[in-house]
């Protein structure tokens, strides 16, 4: 009778994700149905178990970068941000598309956020390389990728869940992100300069002196910010929790007293988003962790530790199968079931492997993001194409350059481990 139940509940869970239903509910009632008929788990004690999975001190940074990052993009300081970047680059071959870019990754450090990253690149700099000869399809798939460094370099949702979840050093898996995400933006500007040169796009007119001098003026309210919250967490100043805080107040003031064009319907508006964002996130973490409860009660992740023993796989060869595993499973699944419900099953594994957990994180995170831009799943696409204004097999076909350089990026960091511990290292 037991099996049947849990052959019930997993084969609920399937049959409700290839019907489209969130999957917060499809975890939520197919791990339900095992844990009211198999482990005999009291309906009463649902709620419990639905209050501790997001009862964390660190889970309460995620709505705050998410209000902060809402709030800087109305700040009026992404068009000083994106006037720095074309009269620092513009004049080189390509360097629109270096811009680009870096804009994303500095963008990243600011909202933390991949879908708010492609929205700003989506509506403001693929029209301008559109405008300044660059096809929209490159300029697509570029921005498409790049976004996804909002989610490596800090502050990153992703690496936040991860840490408190699984009773992980949010503070060091934030600086195990520097060095990949930084790899990541230097490969994908040396592709965006080969195809630029190779396709022979045009450059803009080189600013002067005086006019980079107004730029960086301008944008250095906007440049302050990953410097006071990133340093304040190096620096023991304050929590991850605490600086998402901080980022919220210090957007408020650049967006109101420094540019003055945050207004109130704009901070309400923001209010309402980050709500709508938050309660995605808690929804999936509440059947995320049920799910993973179901899973420990199967002994699933036990199974999977005595699996890779059997097979006498060591460090990098573990990781390096596990990698490979992400990466099909981002055809299929969008990375935040990935990072909430696949990578912690490895973690057993890891541990007896002697690998330092904050370096899987690092690795799988951006295995995963990778994913979010594969077909056919790949959920960024689907928002890339209405925001580009492309189809989105003509971004797949530009995107694909841009994966090559983040696969790179994943594989010589896994080979590499001090490009991800090296600020680990220092800070501990």
């Amino acid at each position: 009778m037991d099996t049947f139940f849990i052959y019930l509940g997993l084969g609920l869970m399937v049959i409700l994700f290839l019907t489209g239903a969130p999957l917060a509910v499809a975890f939520s009632l197919g791990a339900g149905i095992i844990a009211f008929w198999v482990m005999g788990l009291p309906l009463a004690n649902f709620g419990q178990i639905f209050f501790a999975a997001i009862h964390s001190y660190p889970l309460l940074a995620c709505p705050f970068f998410i209000l902060a990052g809402t709030l800087i993009l109305r700040s009026g300081g992404m068009e000083p941000l994106r006037d720095f970047m074309q009269c620092m680059v513009g004049h080189w071959r390509g360097g629109l598309a270096v811009a680009t870019i870096v804009f994303a990754a500095f963008l990243g450090s600011i909202s933390g956020s991949s879908a708010a990253c492609l929205a700003i690149l989506g509506t403001i700099l693929v029209p301008i390389l559109v405008q300044a000869g660059y096809d929209r399809p490159f300029a697509s798939g570029m921005a498409v990728t790049s976004a996804e460094l909002g989610l490596l370099i800090p502050p990153s949702l992703f690496f936040i869940l991860f840490g408190a979840m699984n009773q992980i050093s949010i503070a060091d898996l934030f600086m195990s992100g520097v060095g990949p995400g930084l790899l990541c933006a230097f490969l994908m500007c040396l592709v965006a300069v080969f195809l630029a040169r190779r396709r022979n796009y045009p450059t803009v007119p080189k600013a002067s002196w005086a006019e980079r001098w107004r730029a960086t003026v301008r944008v250095f309210p906007v440049l302050l910010m990953p410097v006071i919250v990133l340093g304040g967490i190096y620096g023991g100043f304050f929590s991850p929790t605490q600086a998402a805080a901080v980022s919220v107040f210090y957007s408020i003031i650049v967006g109101v007293l420094v540019y003055r064009v945050l207004t109130w319907p704009g901070i309400m508006t923001s209010l309402v988003e980050t709500v709508k964002i938050s309660s995605m996130i808690y929804l999936m973490i509440i059947g995320g962790d049920l799910l993973s409860k179901i899973l420990a009660y199967l002994e699933i992740p036990q199974m999977i530790a005595e699996s890779v023993v059997a097979l006498n796989l060591g460090p990098l060869s573990f990781l390096l199968v596990v990698e490979l595993l992400l990466l099909v499973m981002g055809f299929f699944f969008s990375s935040i079931p990935m990072v909430i419900i696949v990578l912690p099953l490895f973690l057993p594994s890891v541990n007896q492997l002697g690998i330092d957990p904050v370096f899987y994180g690092a690795l799988m995170v951006l295995d995963a993001l990778i994913g979010e831009i594969t077909p056919p799943m790949g959920p960024q696409l689907w928002i890339a194409a209405p925001i580009c204004k492309e189809k989105m097999g003509a971004i797949i076909r530009e995107a694909w350059p841009f994966l090559g350089a983040m696969t790179a990026a994943l594989l010589l960091t896994t080979f590499f481990p001090g490009i991800a511990l090296f600020l680990v290292n220092i800070f501990r």
